[in-house]
């Protein structure tokens, strides 16, 4: 018999996954990404990190040993009349990276709401959008976790504190009614009232300045 015509070969190829569970030390807290998908850094040159969601992923650039890569074993097995061996090879391949982006997105309240209101303008909803889908550039929202209102110091405090939560509720029930996929439970609501003021409550634009709705948002960026 032809000697040729004994030969042949297969080709299997099969995913080898580590399913060894996580140990607790395995976890650290996670990093805050700029919108160029680097991390973000103090002023002594640490790694920001945000304590709403852990990782296993220990970044080179933070002080951490550079990441070994996942190594993916391929097997090939092939007959070969001759030894009849099976080969194995493994292509080592580099782990997928996930980093998280909490971001702080604040909107004038003019932007928004008409003079002394609470409900949402015409243009709010498309500003609210538009703020939150450019989350981190390149970031997908996993969550909203808290939103805040602020006044400016005009008026009683106490109509004011009322007037910012009330706010701060209408851009959460927005959020909650669009396509976002954001639980309830996922949003802390907060009316701030005159506190916290970015800019001085003597002027006009200072004024102007302090009366906002800030989100504080998380994405998520997978290299």
């Amino acid at each position: 018999m032809n000697l040729h015509m004994l030969l042949r070969a297969t080709l299997l190829t099969g995913l080898m996954i580590s399913t060894a569970p996580l140990l607790a030390d395995d976890m650290v807290s996670g990093y805050v990404i700029s919108a160029g998908k680097s991390v973000i850094t103090d002023s002594f040159g640490n790694c920001v990190r945000t304590p709403f969601r852990d990782t296993t992923e220990k970044l080179e650039a933070c002080g951490y040993e550079k990441p070994k890569p996942m190594a993916v074993a391929v097997a090939v097995e092939t007959e070969k009349v001759e030894a009849g061996m099976i080969e194995l090879v493994v292509a080592p391949t580099a782990a997928t990276i996930t980093a998280i982006v909490a971001e702080e997105i604040s909107i004038a309240a003019e932007m928004l709401f008409e003079f002394d209101s609470a409900n949402l303008s015409g243009d709010a909803k498309a500003v609210i959008d538009e703020r939150i889908e450019s989350l981190g550039g390149a970031a997908k929202l996993t969550s909203i976790m808290r939103i805040e209102g602020y006044t400016d110091s005009t008026g009683p405090e106490i109509y004011n504190q009322k007037l910012s939560e009330r706010r701060a509720q209408a851009v959460a029930d927005y959020i909650l009614s669009n396509s976002y996929n954001v639980n309830t439970s996922e949003i802390e609501i907060a009316g701030m009232g005159e506190s916290n003021p970015v800019a001085s409550n003597e002027t006009p634009e200072g004024r102007s300045e302090n009366r906002r709705v800030v989100i504080f948002a998380e994405g998520r960026i997978t290299n």
